[in-house]
């Protein structure tokens, strides 16, 4: 998942409530951008070669493990390979997500743990 998506993202079961990210597992990908400007807009041959080329990095970090958080209704979204698992709770896998939660447990507050929903470890 591509951390700019939390700022689109919400919680589906209050559909309000921005999520929070812990991040578990990431990865730093650097795109190359090519930005064309003319600096004329004349259409002769010298306008053709005024046209500048501009190389910009783009970081964008991944998230490969993680989970995303409702801290208004203290639901769990987890993060796995790269997708994130946003589904209301009647649509939710309940061994998945109890794997999920066993398989980082020291990587989520314990005060925290004890408190997702729709299932706590």
């Amino acid at each position: 998942m591509n951390k700019k998506l939390l700022d689109i993202l919400v919680c589906p079961f209050d559909k309000i409530t921005a999520l929070d990210l812990l991040e578990f597992e990431t990865e730093s990908k650097s795109q190359d951008r090519f930005e064309s400007s003319n600096l004329d807009i004349i259409q002769d041959e010298e306008a053709k070669e005024s046209q500048t080329q501009t190389r910009e990095s783009v970081d964008s970090t991944i998230i490969k493990e993680g989970m995303l958080l409702c801290k208004t209704c203290n639901r769990f979204y987890p993060i796995t390979e790269e997708i994130p698992i946003i589904l209301p709770d009647e649509l939710r896998d309940k061994k998945k997500d109890l794997e999920f939660l066993k398989k980082w447990k020291d990587a989520v507050p314990s005060d925290l743990l004890s408190k997702l929903k729709p299932w706590s470890v």
